[in-house]
């Protein structure tokens, strides 16, 4: 699995040094980043409920898990240099599942603008972990992501090289998603109060 920022902390000794018996240790944490990004999405798809919209962002993820239980993508193991997650993380195959995406989308909501939104919506995910890797300082096996299969060039701007950039990256995203999504909100219901009060006066 090509791992989202912040889905694997490194525990680690004052020093620097790797807890234990030389191995790194990793900590599940979660992907904060991806879920700023599903809920700043509310601000230009307010017809879509922010459960899908979060769905979608780590829809690439969800995919991973599937492919992983299949035996189609690798596991990663603390310390261990694997195989690239190709069919859900690439450049090529996010492209893929992001259109598909999209198409059901369009034809769930009857709108051509809701499929193009959620579409670039999972395929955020893609853009986020191509921001963030190598995320070398929270998992240091990770050499970047696929741009399509197993003999392809590995890719990224790894702005988690460095515990600040894990940080002001996840902590950073998900608070500029959450002000975006309550100003999102108070915007819905400013319009929605604006519809009402003329009918209202109406009748």
């Amino acid at each position: 699995m090509q791992l989202s920022g912040g889905e694997l902390q490194t525990r680690r000794g004052r020093n620097g040094d790797s807890v234990g018996s030389g191995m790194e240790e990793a900590i599940p944490m979660a992907a904060l980043a991806h879920l700023g990004v599903g809920l700043a999405a509310k601000r230009i798809a307010p017809e879509i409920n922010v459960g899908y919209l979060i769905l979608g962002a780590y829809a690439l993820d969800i995919l991973w898990c599937g492919f992983a239980l299949a035996g189609l993508e690798p596991t990663p193991k603390p310390g261990v240099v694997g195989a690239p997650a190709v069919w859900d993380h690439s450049l090529l195959m996010a492209t893929v599942w992001s259109v598909l995406a999209g198409l059901i989308a369009a034809w769930i909501w009857r709108a051509a603008r809701t499929g193009v939104v959620f579409g670039l919506v999972v395929f955020s995910h893609w853009v986020v972990d191509f921001i963030t890797h190598p995320m070398t300082a929270v998992f240091p096996p990770d050499r970047g992501l696929p741009v399509w299969f197993s003999d392809s060039p590995l890719i990224g701007l790894g702005m988690y090289r460095t515990m600040t950039g894990v940080y002001v990256g996840e902590f950073g995203s998900l608070a500029l998603g959450i002000v975006i999504y309550v100003l999102a909100r108070r915007r819905m219901k400013q319009l929605k109060a604006s519809t009402v009060a003329p009918q209202a006066s109406a009748s």
